[in-house]
């Protein structure tokens, strides 16, 4: 509740609540032309799982599933705590989904993709990490 607040309140008031409604409504803003962010750094308890430093962990599909139906550009962003209230955002390289005719195998590299870049942010000041989960479960 305090972090839902503070992030409601500081940092993104247009929050989309989790579930099938939440899913209609990314949907609809997507096809409105509007960007998303997705915390992809998270467990679910179902799906694929997907190598995440050399182990497999049920890992979201979702973002590969957004990008090859909409043919959206994936942007990977990391923030970083800098002293004791400051923080620095990155805004990585967009890259386009790769798409074949195996859209399974699609939606598999690109959720590869999106774990091996969270590795590298990860390795890159593992200090950042907020680990609150267990990814591997």
């Amino acid at each position: 509740p305090l972090m839902e607040y503070l992030r409601m309140k500081y940092i993104c008031p247009n929050q989309i609540v989790k579930g099938r409604t939440g899913g209609k409504e990314i949907i609809n803003k997507i096809k409105n032309g509007y960007s998303i962010a997705l915390m992809v750094d998270q467990r679910v308890s179902e799906g694929p799982r997907c190598a995440f430093f050399n182990k497999l962990a049920h890992t979201t599909t979702i973002p590969a599933q957004l990008a090859l139906k909409y043919n959206c550009k994936l942007v990977p962003i990391s923030i970083e705590r800098k002293g004791s209230i400051n923080f620095e955002m990155t805004v990585h390289e967009p890259y386009q989904a790769q798409k074949t005719e195996n859209s399974k195998q699609d939606t598999e590299n690109i959720t590869l993709k999106i774990n091996q870049n969270i590795e590298k942010m990860i390795v890159k000041n593992p200090t950042q990490w907020i680990w609150s989960h267990n990814r591997w479960k």
